[in-house]
């Protein structure tokens, strides 16, 4: 499992990531695959995902980058 991190490339799986479980989750149900979907989905996007919510799109921001 790898730590998440602005550093990991966009081609790099949500599956392998260390994301607390609901997140990964959550991300996956989205039909999400991998960090480089993450980044380029704005912020209105990825908090229309259910269990994503500002603290969650915060964290995820956070560690990853990506759109806002």
């Amino acid at each position: 499992m790898l730590d998440p991190a602005p550093k990991l490339p966009d081609d790099t799986l949500i599956e392998i990531v260390r994301f607390p479980t609901i997140h990964r989750n959550a991300l996956m149900s989205a039909g999400l695959e991998t960090i480089g979907e993450i980044r380029a989905k704005p912020d209105d996007g990825l908090g229309r995902i259910t269990r994503i919510g500002k603290e969650s799109l915060a964290y995820l921001r956070r560690t990853l980058g990506g759109v806002r």
